[in-house]
C-alpha cells in the first residue's frame, strides 16, 4: 500500500515537472527602454539641477521687492588720547554725553523700501524667471536628444534580431540543401560546382551573421550605457510595429511646438525683460527710509553704560537719487540689449529652419523606406504562393525536395528582408513623432514625465 502511494506521488511529481511552464528568456520592450533611459540619464539630472539653480537666482532677485530692515548695535570702550579736556558728544544734534573717554553702548533700527524697484528691478526679476523657464525647456531638449539616440539604437537591435533569427533558419535550410546536393553528386545527379558554390554561400552567410552579431552586441552595450541595465546575449528584443500611415506633418505648427523652439522663445522673452529693466535705469531711484537710535555712556563701566541705554533720536523720509553723468554706461547697456534682441530673433529663425529641415528630411527618408517595405511585402506574397505551388508539385512528383528546400530558403530570405524593413520603418515613425510631436510621444510612452517645478 505504501509502495503504491509512493509510486503515485512520484508520478504526480513527474507530471508536474513535465508540464510546468518553461522559463522565458529575458526580454526588453521599447517602452521600458524609454522609461529607463529617462530615469537613468545623468545628462537630464544635470539639466534638472540647472533648473533648481535658476529658480534660486530668481527667488533671490524677487526678494529685492521686499523692504530691508536692519538692526545694529555696538559696545565699546573709547579713550581720548589727545588729552585736550572734556567735550560734548552728540547724535544727530542731540547731546548724549560730555566725556570723550568712556564706555559706550549704541544701537539703531533702520528700515528702507525701494519704490523704484517696481519699475526697475521688477523687469529684471522677470528676466530671471524667463531664464528659469528656459532651463525647464532645456530638460525636454536633452530628453528629446536622448530619445532620438536610443530609438536609433533600439531600431538597429530589433532589425539585427530579426536578421539573426531568420539567418539561423536560412542557414539550416542551406545545410539541408547541401546534404541533398552531396547525395545527388554521389549519385551522379548534380555537379560538384553546385556543391562548392553552396558551401561558399554558407560560409558567406555565416560571415554575414558574425558581423550582425558583433553589431548586435555593440548596440546592447550602448543601450546599457543609457538605461543602466545589463543585458545578456540571448535577450529577446521586442519587435517594433509599423503603421505605414505616417501623415505629412504641418511643418510650421510642428516646429513651434518643439522644445528647441520653445526654449529660444523663452530666451527672447528674457532678453526683452532685461532690455526693459535697462531702459528704466534712466529713471531716478526712489526709496522710503526710517531710523531709530539708542545710546548709553558711562565713564566707569560697560554695565552702567548699558543701564544708561535710552532713546536718542529717530528719522524718516524719502530719498531720491538721479545720476546726472555716468560716462555712457546706461546708454551702451541699453544699446547692447537691443542688439541681443535682434540676435535672438535671428536665432529663432535659424532654429525654425533647422527643425523644419530635420522633419522634412526624416519624412523624405520615411517615404522611401515605406516604398521598399511595400515592395518586400509584395515579393513575400509572391514567394509564398510560389512555395505552395512547388510543394504541391512535389507531391505530384514534378519537383524535387532540393527545389523545395531552395525555394524555402529564398522565401525566408525575402521574409527576413521584409521584417527588417518593417523595423527600420517603425523606428522612422517614432523618430518623426519625437521630432514633430514630442509632447504626444512622451505622454504616450512615459505618461506625464516632464519635470514639475
Amino acid at each position: 500500500m505504501r509502495r503504491r502511494r509512493h509510486n503515485r506521488c512520484m508520478l504526480i511529481l513527474i507530471l508536474l515537472l513535465t508540464f510546468s511552464p518553461p522559463t522565458w528568456a529575458e526580454s526588453i520592450t521599447y517602452n521600458e527602454v524609454v522609461k529607463d533611459a529617462l530615469q537613468n540619464s545623468a545628462r537630464i539630472r544635470v539639466k534638472a539641477e540647472d533648473i533648481h539653480i535658476s529658480n534660486a537666482v530668481y527667488r533671490q532677485n524677487y526678494a529685492g521687492l521686499y523692504p530691508e530692515v536692519t538692526a545694529v548695535s555696538r559696545f565699546e570702550k573709547h579713550e581720548n588720547l589727545a588729552n585736550q579736556g572734556a567735550g560734548i558728544d552728540t547724535i544727530n544734534g542731540e547731546v548724549v554725553g560730555g566725556d570723550q573717554s568712556a564706555w559706550r553702548s549704541s544701537a539703531y533700527l533702520q528700515g528702507q523700501y525701494h519704490l523704484s524697484h517696481w519699475y526697475k528691478k521688477r523687469f529684471e526679476i522677470d528676466y530671471y524667471e524667463r531664464l528659469r523657464d528656459v532651463r525647464i525647456c532645456e530638460v525636454n531638449v536633452e530628453a528629446k536628444s536622448i530619445l532620438k539616440e536610443i530609438t536609433g539604437i533600439y531600431g538597429v537591435l530589433a532589425e539585427n534580431g530579426v536578421k539573426l533569427r531568420y539567418g539561423a533558419d536560412i542557414l539550416r535550410r542551406m545545410q539541408e540543401v547541401l546534404y541533398l546536393k552531396k547525395q545527388a553528386f554521389v549519385g551522379g545527379q548534380a555537379a560538384y560546382e553546385e556543391v562548392l558554390k553552396l558551401e561558399a554561400d554558407i560560409v558567406a552567410l555565416e560571415k554575414e551573421m558574425g558581423a550582425i552579431r558583433k553589431e548586435y552586441k555593440e548596440n546592447l552595450e550602448k543601450l546599457y550605457s543609457y538605461t543602466g541595465k545589463a543585458y545578456g546575449e540571448d535577450v529577446d528584443i521586442e519587435a517594433l510595429s509599423a503603421t505605414g500611415e505616417q501623415p505629412l506633418p504641418d511643418y510650421s505648427r510642428r516646429v513651434e511646438e518643439t522644445p528647441e523652439y520653445r526654449a529660444k522663445i523663452k530666451e527672447l522673452e528674457a532678453v526683452k525683460a532685461k532690455s526693459k529693466a535697462v531702459s528704466n535705469n534712466f529713471f531716478p531711484d526712489v526709496s522710503l527710509y526710517g531710523r531709530y537710535d539708542f545710546y548709553g555712556a558711562n565713564q566707569d563701566s560697560l554695565d552702567r553704560s548699558v543701564n544708561d541705554f535710552r532713546q536718542t533720536s529717530y528719522s524718516a523720509g524719502v530719498m531720491i537719487s538721479l545720476p546726472l553723468f555716468d560716462g555712457g554706461v546706461r546708454k551702451w547697456d541699453r544699446a547692447r540689449n537691443l542688439l541681443e534682441i535682434k540676435k535672438q530673433d535671428e536665432t529663432i529663425k535659424a532654429v525654425a529652419e533647422e527643425k523644419n529641415r530635420d522633419i522634412r528630411t526624416l519624412y523624405a527618408g520615411y517615404q522611401e523606406i515605406l516604398k521598399s517595405f511595400v515592395h518586400y511585402r509584395k515579393l513575400a506574397d509572391q514567394y509564398g504562393r510560389m512555395l505552395d505551388i512547388t510543394k504541391k508539385a512535389k507531391g505530384l512528383g514534378e519537383r524535387s525536395l532540393v527545389e523545395v528546400k531552395e525555394l524555402e530558403k529564398d522565401s525566408l530570405t525575402v521574409e527576413r528582408d521584409l521584417k527588417a524593413a518593417e523595423q527600420t520603418l517603425a523606428a522612422y515613425e517614432r523618430r518623426i513623432m519625437i521630432e514633430a510631436d514630442y509632447k504626444t510621444f512622451i505622454s504616450e510612452h512615459n505618461g506625464n514625465w516632464p519635470y514639475q517645478y
